[in-house]
């Protein structure tokens, strides 16, 4: 199996590849969902322009509006110029009640598939490796996310979710992928977790699973490689040749 068309920088073969070439297998792959398997970044960094105007505040560097992707919800405050802290509140509840309009205006039509994804999980699944979801998404949005694999009909191959309604700690704590792997019945060690961010990649090595960064979503390639993921690659559809169907 070659996978040398993969976009690595090191010296070295990674773990994840002297893992494979040793003729081992992996018994699932995990991936985070906004930036990796559906390409809504870009979307909601139009969303966040919208909703700051609405609101009548500035707009927000491109690193605030990243850390707010990654934190979900919570990560509002990131918006908020230092000069209008003494009204943090109030105005996180005004982006919050905006967001939630613009988005059902803006999300719908705009959000696919990251290319590749299909046939990644059809090759996952011929091979018998368990498929999991590590998303920062509440329940309360989950399904309007997953209508792009709906319509792919591939999320029925999905064979875990976590949520971030179903942990106390958030990504870049180990805890959502260790649920995952948990509920997947699987070897944290015989696990990929796959993700856009800086985050997916500390939350991934921390677990104990083999880490791939995509370049699709919310961060470079300097910022994922800070936290040593096994491999860095463009995007999903470069992991396929990992994966070679019978």
């Amino acid at each position: 199996m070659s996978i040398t068309n993969l976009h690595h920088k090191r010296d070295r073969p990674s773990r994840l590849e002297d893992f494979l070439r040793a003729g081992r297998v992996l018994e699932s792959v995990m991936f985070d969902l906004d930036g990796t398997l559906i390409d809504s970044v870009p979307t909601y960094f139009r969303i966040a322009e919208a909703m700051l105007r609405e609101v009548g505040l500035p707009p927000a560097p491109r690193e605030a509006v990243a850390a707010m992707l990654k934190e979900g919800l919570s990560g509002f405050h990131h918006l908020i110029p230092d000069e209008m802290r003494d009204r943090k509140g109030e105005l996180i509840k005004a982006c919050m009640r905006a967001g939630k309009k613009i988005s059902a205006r803006m999300y719908p039509d705009a959000v696919t598939l990251v290319p590749g994804v299909q046939a990644l999980f059809e090759c996952l699944s011929e091979a018998g490796i368990r498929i999991g979801l590590v998303t920062s998404s509440h329940a309360a949005f989950i399904e309007r996310k997953l209508l792009p694999l709906k319509e792919a009909r591939i999320d029925r191959m999905i064979h875990a979710v976590v949520l971030l309604d179903d942990t106390e700690e958030r990504k870049p704590s180990p805890e959502p992928v260790s649920t995952c792997v948990r509920r997947l019945g699987a070897a944290a060690d015989r696990s990929l977790f796959v993700g856009d961010a800086d985050v997916d990649m500390e939350a991934g090595r921390r677990a104990g699973t083999f880490t791939v960064g995509v370049l699709t979503g919310v961060d470079d390639y300097h910022t994922l490689s800070l936290n040593l993921p096994d491999l860095i690659v463009p995007s999903v559809r470069e992991l396929i040749p990992l994966f070679p169907t019978p």
